[in-house]
């Protein structure tokens, strides 16, 4: 996969990731969050994978926009993405480390600021 096939295909599971209520079978999403995941939240709050899970199951839909989508290659199975989230309410600027592990990529760790 190159650069920009790879910056395309991590777009599209981080929109499943932030859109979990577009996705016909929420479940499907599990794979796509490591074992050993950790968010760092806008609200000071660190969340494990179990809790990262127990969101998306039941989240409800959001008027939400990524933008501003970024990708850096940095070892051939490591990426990091960063990215805006727009909301109603708020901008936050978002990080997003993937690794590929199982014949996949999977989502390591996540971390969201607010912007002023």
């Amino acid at each position: 996969m190159n650069a920009a096939q790879l910056q395309d295909h991590l777009h599209t599971l981080e929109e499943r990731l932030f859109h979990p209520s577009r996705e016909k079978n929420r479940a499907d999403l599990i794979p796509l969050i490591a074992q050993d995941f950790q968010e760092y939240c806008s609200s000071g709050r660190i969340y494990s994978r179990q809790q990262a899970i127990d969101d998306l199951m039941a989240s409800s839909p959001r008027n939400a926009t990524i933008s501003h989508f970024y990708v850096t290659v940095l070892a051939p199975d490591a990426a990091l993405a960063t990215y805006h989230a727009t909301t109603t309410m708020h901008t936050s600027h978002r990080s997003s480390l993937w690794v590929f592990r199982d014949n996949r990529w999977q989502l390591l760790f996540h971390q969201g600021t607010i912007a002023s």
